[in-house]
């Protein structure tokens, strides 16, 4: 009994030292890695060293053939045209041909949003650098047949270059040692010790600080970025002094996450190795009968920005956070997702993360978004879902993983959708939401009044009055349609002004009309309770540029 007491004493004077405890690092070795990691080695190749295929490209035509393999086309006509080439048609299968003789090496082919490659009739696939491998030289001129896939605004085939296979992989290979170099310099400048360790190989530093992620009712999943194959855990606690609860951490890949009770962890700290974090705090601000959380879209890669408006809504308190799609500007590109994730640790509470097209970029050999999934997701984990927090309940929906946009009748995802939406768990909610980062009403731009894909699938249900509100992106602006039926009303909101640029004033749609358009950057804030939906469209200054209620 005696030893008891003793061990639970140390434990409680080990954790109340944890409060003013200064960790093994200052804080995480992000600034110094985002400068080099935010620019692929294909940017910092020599000019001289690539050969610029801008000539001698024909255009196919395009089409809207649905399907993930969609059929070459037999054009009626060719159009011989200089790179770059872009056509103002969403939703389309661009395509072009070319004949070329190729070395040994890289082709690398630049188009919005993505690409598909043939050579003499056999597909090429992209590596994980983002560039289709030439493998088998030609002497004669082959035939090159590229797919471009385009899901918004204009599209088309803008630079393709080739590259010989050294050169890059040459590049590859400094590029690591630079990032080598810049982890032993970040180490030494954030080290907190009196005395430099004779091995750092010891310390392990982490990329980016932690971010929250919701799984399930009552579970959080801890997650951020670091050097790889070290031994880690998580302590956490409901209180900076009892942080006494230990879990061992999952790495994959430098990817560090734990899955802790939402209820028990409002504070924690991990340990790597000999590297000991600072103590990070969740904020808690959950309640039974209402909720309140913020909603975002197309960040974008405007990362200052974005930085701002997390501030803003900070000042709000929220619950929760819901990013509906394009959290980042090159899904391809998985440094990003670390840089989301360190703007996100700015604001401690769940967030719900929602894949837009550009989070699908680089994804076209199968159509997964493999880094969206990887930084943001368990494994085999689906990109839509149901949940609930306090008078609402919320389906996610993911309409990019099909091309044209649009969830395919007899799909797994329709058939979760039509099994959901008639639960009772989504019946008895005073508030019944959607999220899905395709709009099915917007004016966003000439030759885009939103995804009729999406009309169809939602019309019968918020005419019905199964659908309160629906939330998207995707078009860069604030836009909000109330529409009134027999069973009530149901307000369409697109919150795309997050962080990337904004839809230009003077290139919009004339139709649908929407009831107000603001571009202008902001998100969303809902306070709902089982009587009344309040809703606020706050822009980057913290000024409210929209509102409305919705009463039961």
């Amino acid at each position: 009994m005696k030893n008891s007491i003793f061990i639970i004493a140390l434990l409680i004077l080990f954790s109340c030292n944890k409060e003013d405890f200064k960790g093994t690092f200052s804080r995480s070795a992000f600034d110094h890695l985002d400068p080099l990691m935010r620019l692929s080695p294909l940017e910092n190749l020599p000019v001289e060293e690539i050969l610029l295929i801008e000539e001698g490209w024909n255009f196919l035509g395009w089409d809207n053939s649905a399907g993930k393999n969609a059929s070459i086309p037999k054009p009626s006509e060719i159009e011989l045209i200089r790179l770059p080439h872009l056509i103002p048609y969403a939703n389309s299968n661009i395509w072009y041909s070319n004949k070329l003789v190729l070395d040994k090496g890289y082709l690398s082919i630049h188009a919005d949003d993505g690409a598909q490659l043939w050579i003499n009739g056999k597909q090429i696939f992209q590596n994980s650098v983002g560039v289709f491998p030439i493998e088998n030289p030609s002497k004669e001129p082959a035939d090159i047949l590229i797919r471009v896939i385009n899901n918004a605004v204009s599209g088309g085939l803008t630079r393709v270059f080739w590259v010989n296979q050294d050169v890059l992989d040459d590049a590859i290979n400094q590029h690591q040692k630079s990032i080598l170099l810049k982890l032993q310099k970040a180490k030494k400048d954030l080290w907190t010790g009196e005395n430099l360790p004779d091995n750092w190989e010891d310390y392990p530093i982490w990329f980016n600080d932690p971010v929250i992620f919701p799984k399930g009712d009552d579970s959080l999943m801890v997650r951020w970025s670091g050097e790889q194959n070290v031994k880690a855990k998580l302590h956490f606690g409901h209180e900076p002094k009892m942080v006494l609860t230990t879990v061992d951490l999952l790495e994959e890949n430098g990817i560090y996450s734990a899955m802790v009770p939402f209820k028990k962890c409002q504070y924690f700290y991990f340990e790597m190795k000999n590297t000991v974090s600072p103590l990070f705090k969740v904020e808690s601000n959950s309640k039974t009968k209402s909720t309140a959380f913020s909603v975002w879209a197309d960040s974008q890669g405007g990362w200052d920005i974005f930085a701002k408006i997390l501030q803003k809504m900070k000042i709000q308190n929220p619950e929760f956070t819901v990013g509906v799609g394009d959290l980042v500007g090159n899904g391809r590109n998985s440094w990003e997702y670390v840089r989301l994730q360190n703007e996100l640790h700015q604001l401690p509470v769940p967030h719900y993360l929602l894949a837009g097209n550009h989070d699908y970029d680089g994804s076209y050999n199968n159509w997964t978004p493999e880094n969206f999934n990887f930084y943001l997701k368990n494994s085999n984990e689906k990109n839509y879902q149901f949940w609930k927090k306090g008078p609402c309940a919320f389906i996610a929906l993911d309409p990019n993983e099909n091309f044209p946009i649009g969830i395919e009748k007899g799909s797994e995802q329709f058939d979760w959708f039509q099994k959901t939406i008639i639960t009772e768990d989504w019946a008895n909610a005073p508030w019944k939401i959607i999220f899905v980062h395709q709009p099915p009403f917007s004016q966003g731009w000439k030759g885009y009044q939103g995804e009729k894909s999406i009309q169809e699938l939602l019309q019968t249900y918020w005419e019905s009055g199964q659908i309160d509100l629906v939330i998207s992106g995707h078009t860069h602006d604030y836009e909000r349609l109330i529409l009134k039926h027999q069973n009530g009303k149901t307000a369409f909101l697109i919150l795309g002004g997050a962080g990337g640029k904004l839809e230009n004033v003077n290139n919009m749609e004339e139709l649908p009309k929407m009831d107000k358009i603001f571009r202008t950057h902001h998100f969303g804030m809902i306070k709902a309770s089982a009587n009344a939906l309040e809703f606020e469209a706050i822009d980057i200054n913290g000024q409210v540029i929209d509102s409305f209620i919705l009463r039961k």
